[in-house]
C-alpha cells in the first residue's frame, strides 16, 4: 500500500491489471456456443399464425371454400387450428359502441370460444387438411393457428363453377401490402369497372389504415383512403373505383400507421370478369412474376414505381424452351427471342407491357430487372374478357429455409396447373398429394431447365399426379411442393385453375417450417413485424 501511495505510476498499473483480470474472467466464462438469435443468426419454428380469407364476391353463384394445411415435421407435433369470422365495423364512431367481447380476436386459443363462434371444425394435428365452405359467409374468415400448426401454414380460398374460377391467397396481417393491376381507362379495353379493397384486423390491437395508389399519371388518393380505423376483430370494405377510373395501370399500397391489417383487392372488369388481385412482393429492383397463364386472350405485365425517380425495367419472358443467346437483340439466353423488352415507368407512377407475342399462348414467367424499385403483377383475360386471372411477383423456393410450398386445396371439379419458372439453374421439385386425413399419394417429380417455365398438375401431359388414396370422388386435397436436391433453386411457382369456361391464377409462396432470427448485438435495435 505504501508503494502505491509513494509511486504515482503504481495506481495506474493497478487499474490496468484489474481491468485485464475482469476481461479475462468474462472471456473464460462466456458460453462456448453463442445463444441463437443473440450473436449468431438462427432459425425458429413459428408458434402463432393468422390468415384472413375475404368474404366471397356477393354476385357470384359459384361454390367457395377456404382450406388450410400445415405439414407434420415430427411425430410429437401438436397444436390448434381454428377459424372465426371478422365482423364488419360497427355503426358507432370508430367502433366505440361495439361490445368487444363479441368480436373474434386471437386470444390464447380456441378454448375461449363457443362452438357456435367457430367456422368449420377445429383440428389439433398437423399434416391434415382443414377446409370449410365460405360461399354463405357474411364476413371475412380468420384462420388462426397455434403451436406446431403455425409452422409451414398456408391458407387459400377457391371459388369455382363451370364458368368461373378464382383463387385468393388468404392474407397475413402486415404493415404494408402491395398490388399491381390495370386501371379503368385502357385503349385495348383491359379496364376495370370496379375496385374494392377488403380490409380486416384479426388481431387484438387497433389498426389505422391508409391506401396509396400510383396511376400512370402519378399518385392518387382520396380523403376516404386516409386514417381508416379498425378495432380488434373488425373488417371493412373501401371502394377505390374513382381513384383508378382514368388510368391504364395502377399500383396499390395498403399500409398502416398503427397495428397491422390483412388486405385483399377485388377487381371487376368492364368486360364482365371478376377476380381477386393477389398481393405482390414489395418494391425491389428485381422481381419475378410466375404463372402467366397460357392460351388465347390478353396477357399483360403491370409495373408500378413508388420512388421519386423514373425507372427503366428490362423484362425477360421464360417459356418452355430456353432461348438461344442473341447478340443482336441483347439477349442473355433467358426468355424468348427479342428479349429483353424495355418498359419506362415515370416517378411514383405505373406502366404496362403486352406479353402475348412473347408467350405465344404458352404459360410463362416474367423476369424484371430494373434500375430502381418496382412492384409487378400480371393479368390475363380470356373469352373476350368474361374471365380474368391475376398472378403477382412472388418469393422463390430456395435454400436453406424456403424449400417447401403448399397448395391447401386442389378442387376435383377444376384442373390444376402448377407453373414453375427456373431463373438461374436446372432444378427439380417434387409434388406430393395429401388427403384430408393425412394419407399421401404417389409423389411426382418435375425437372425445370434453367431459363424455362415448366408445368405439372392434375391433367398435364408430361408430369401429372393422381389424387391420394382413400378420399371421395368429389373431395379436394392438398399438394406439398418440395425442392429435391441440395443445389436446387431458386424456382418461382404459381397455380392456374381451369374449369369449363373459367380461369384463375395465384402465386404460390414458400411455406417455411422455420423462419430466420436476426443477428442481435450490443446496440439499440428495433424489430418491426
Amino acid at each position: 500500500m505504501r508503494l502505491i501511495v509513494e509511486n504515482r505510476f503504481a495506481l495506474f498499473g493497478l487499474v490496468v491489471l484489474s481491468l485485464a483480470a475482469l476481461l479475462g474472467a468474462a472471456l473464460l466464462t462466456r458460453p462456448l456456443t453463442a445463444e441463437v438469435g443473440v450473436s449468431e443468426a438462427g432459425a425458429v419454428r413459428p408458434d402463432r399464425a393468422v390468415r384472413v380469407c375475404p368474404q366471397p364476391h356477393e354476385d357470384s353463384d359459384a361454390d367457395s371454400a377456404a382450406a388450410a394445411f400445415a405439414p407434420r415435421v415430427s411425430r410429437d407435433d401438436e397444436g390448434e387450428l381454428w377459424a372465426v369470422p371478422v365482423s364488419g365495423t360497427p355503426d358507432g364512431e370508430d367502433g366505440a359502441d361495439a361490445d368487444e367481447d363479441t368480436r373474434a380476436t386471437p386470444g390464447p386459443g380456441a378454448d375461449h370460444l363457443d362452438e357456435d363462434d367457430l367456422i368449420g371444425e377445429q383440428i389439433t394435428e398437423p399434416g391434415l387438411v382443414w377446409s370449410t365452405g365460405t360461399d354463405e359467409a357474411d364476413d371475412p374468415t380468420a384462420v388462426h393457428a397455434a403451436g406446431d400448426l403455425a409452422s409451414g401454414l398456408e391458407v387459400s380460398q377457391v371459388t369455382s363453377s363451370d364458368d368461373e374460377a378464382t383463387e385468393v391467397v388468404c392474407a397475413q396481417p402486415s404493415i404494408g401490402t402491395w398490388f399491381a393491376l390495370p386501371g379503368g381507362d385502357d385503349p385495348d379495353g383491359v379496364d376495370l369497372d370496379g375496385l374494392t379493397a377488403h380490409l380486416a384486423n384479426p388481431e387484438d390491437f387497433r389498426a389505422t389504415v391508409n391506401v396509396d395508389i400510383y396511376t400512370a399519371d402519378g399518385p392518387s388518393h382520396s380523403p376516404e383512403s386516409r386514417g381508416i380505423p379498425l378495432g380488434p376483430g373488425e373488417s371493412t370494405e373501401l371502394d377505390l373505383t374513382e381513384s383508378v377510373h382514368s388510368t391504364s395501370a395502377a399500383g396499390v399500397h395498403v399500409r398502416t400507421s398503427t397495428g397491422r391489417v390483412a388486405a385483399s383487392l377485388l377487381a371487376e372488369h368492364s368486360s364482365g370478369g371478376t377476380d381477386w388481385v393477389n398481393p405482390t412482393t414489395g418494391p425491389a429492383e428485381n422481381a419475378v412474376v410466375p404463372g402467366v397463364p397460357g392460351g388465347e386472350g390478353v396477357r399483360r405485365l403491370l409495373l408500378a414505381a413508388p420512388g421519386d425517380e423514373p425507372v427503366t425495367a428490362q423484362v425477360h419472358v421464360l417459356t418452355s424452351e430456353r432461348a438461344e443467346e442473341d447478340g443482336e437483340n441483347g439477349g442473355d439466353g433467358a426468355g424468348t427471342p427479342g428479349d429483353p423488352y424495355t418498359v419506362t415507368v415515370p416517378p411514383a407512377a405505373s406502366a404496362w407491357l403486352s406479353l402475348e407475342s412473347a408467350l405465344a399462348e404458352e404459360p410463362g414467367t416474367a423476369v424484371i430487372e430494373a434500375d430502381g424499385e418496382v412492384v409487378a403483377g400480371a393479368v390475363a383475360e380470356t373469352d373476350g374478357g368474361s374471365e380474368t386471372a391475376y398472378s403477382a411477383a412472388a418469393d422463390p423456393l430456395s435454400r436453406p429455409l424456403d424449400t417447401m410450398a403448399v397448395l391447401p386445396d386442389v378442387p376435383r371439379e377444376a384442373e390444376t396447373e402448377v407453373v414453375v419458372g427456373a431463373t438461374e439453374r436446372d432444378t427439380e421439385i417434387m409434388a406430393t398429394p395429401v388427403g384430408d386425413e393425412g394419407d399421401q399419394g404417389d409423389a411426382v417429380k418435375l425437372r425445370i431447365p434453367a431459363g424455362t417455365t415448366q408445368v405439372l398438375g392434375t391433367d398435364t401431359e408430361d408430369v401429372a399426379w393422381e389424387p391420394p388414396p382413400g378420399i371421395g370422388s368429389g373431395d379436394g386435397y392438398a399438394v406439398r411442393l418440395d425442392l429435391v436436391d441440395e443445389d436446387s433453386g431458386p424456382v418461382h411457382v404459381a397455380r392456374v385453375l381451369r374449369t369449363d369456361d373459367g380461369i384463375g391464377a395465384a402465386p404460390v409462396r414458400p411455406a417455411p417450417v422455420e423462419v430466420p432470427l436476426p443477428v442481435v448485438r450490443d446496440s439499440s435495435v428495433a424489430l418491426t413485424p
